[in-house]
C-alpha cells in the first residue's frame, strides 16, 4: 500500500507548531491531545523544518525537578527557548509515493509515534501513526 493511500484511509491529526513558539505554547499544544507524541515545527512558509519529541519536551519541563548529573542535563535546564532553538533538524520522514511497508522500519528505527509525510516542497501532508498501523495489522491478522 502506498503511503498516500494509507493517509486517505487513516487521516491522523499532526502535531504542528511554529518556529517562534515558546516552550509553554509548545507544551500546551502537546498536552491538548493525548495522542500527540511528536510535534513538527513549521517555518513561515509552512515547510516542516524540525521535530520535537514528547520525551525531549518532558525532560526540558521536568529538568528543574531532577538532579543534574551531566553537562547536557545542565544545558537542558537553561534551554527554554523557541521551537526553532529546541527542535531536532534531522528527523525521519516519508513521502506519499513510498510503500507503507518500506517506511515502517524507518519509523521504528527512529522510534517516532507519528512519522511525517512530507511533499517535495517540505510541506506536511499528514502523519503515519504507529498505533494506527499496529491496530490495522492486528485486525487483519498479519
Amino acid at each position: 500500500m502506498k503511503v498516500s493511500d494509507w493517509l486517505s484511509k487513516h487521516p491522523t491529526h499532526a502535531g504542528v507548531v511554529q518556529e517562534d513558539w515558546s516552550l509553554e505554547q509548545i507544551m500546551q499544544k502537546l498536552l491538548s491531545n493525548s495522542r500527540l507524541n511528536d510535534l513538527y515545527v513549521q517555518d513561515e512558509k509552512h515547510r516542516v523544518v524540525g521535530h520535537l519529541s514528547y520525551k525531549k519536551l518532558a525532560k526540558l519541563v521536568l529538568a528543574e525537578h531532577c538532579a543534574a548529573h551531566t553537562r547536557s542535563q545542565i544545558l537542558e535546564r537553561v534551554a527554554a527557548g523557541s521551537a526553532a532553538e529546541l527542535m531536532e533538524v534531522h528527523f525521519a520522514s516519508a513521502t506519499a509515493d513510498e510503500e507503507l511497508g518500506e517506511i515502517i522500519f524507518r519509523q521504528l528505527d527512529h522510534w517516532v509515534e507519528d512519522l511525517p509525510v512530507i511533499d517535495q516542497d517540505g510541506k506536511l501532508l499528514g502523519v503515519i501513526n504507529l498505533s494506527d498501523v499496529l491496530l490495522a495489522v492486528m485486525k487483519s491478522g498479519n
